[in-house]
């Protein structure tokens, strides 16, 4: 189903430009996400969605354009601290786009226990960590997923070291989570990687909560 030639827009690192296009779904990613969450989607079928930081909502549209073509009955939450011109648009589209800060201050916690019911429902559920403090927000989430949920976060390379000879001004130029940044959370509550060789080269880390045994 996923046509490479659909990719109508790619970042251009050279002016530290981030938006890419998917047919009409513009966002600020690497053009490679494309590809990865179309084959995360296929594999894993969420049954919903948690994003937080929807910005210019394009990713937040590709998935739902790949959920609805994949006949996916997957409910997409989508989260922003600015109302903004667009969100009407997308919310249109049958996406749930809450204008509202779901953390406490300074990240201390969660502020919206609605949250936790949201993640814990049946079926897989899949966070995307793509805000303002995306540490922050991988760190505190990462405690409410189930087993077999997924939770990612955007700007991610392995450490500096890797970013500066791998990444920068050849995927991506953006860093903003390395892996000794949730190394504690987890080990805490067994979080595996997923995908990752795929979504390294899209600039996400990936994990997937395992069973205790």
């Amino acid at each position: 189903m996923f046509i490479s030639d659909n990719i109508t827009r790619k970042s251009n690192l050279d002016v530290s430009d981030s938006l890419s296009a998917y047919l009409n779904h513009t966002c600020q990613q690497n053009p490679n996400c494309f590809v990865e969450f179309y084959k995360l989607l296929l594999a894993k079928k969420p049954k919903r969605i948690l994003e937080i930081g929807t910005a210019q909502g394009g990713l937040t549209t590709y998935l739902k354009y790949m959920c609805d073509a994949l006949e996916l009955d997957t409910q997409i939450r989508s989260y922003d601290v600015n109302e903004l011109p667009w969100f009407d648009a997308i919310r249109e589209q049958g996406i749930d786009l809450c204008v509202e800060n779901i953390f406490e201050p300074n990240y201390t916690g969660l502020a919206n226990d609605e949250i936790i019911d949201f993640i814990q429902g049946d079926g897989v559920t899949l966070v995307l960590c793509d805000g303002g403090s995306k540490v922050r927000e991988f760190n505190i989430l990462s405690e409410y997923i189930k087993p077999l949920d997924i939770i990612m976060a955007h700007d991610y390379a392995f450490d500096s070291d890797y970013f500066t000879k791998t990444i920068k001004g050849k995927f991506w130029n953006w860093h903003e989570i390395s892996e000794q940044d949730i190394k504690d959370c987890s080990d805490k509550f067994n979080l595996k990687p997923f995908m990752q060789d795929g979504f390294t080269k899209a600039v996400w880390v990936c994990k997937i909560k395992k069973e205790k045994y």
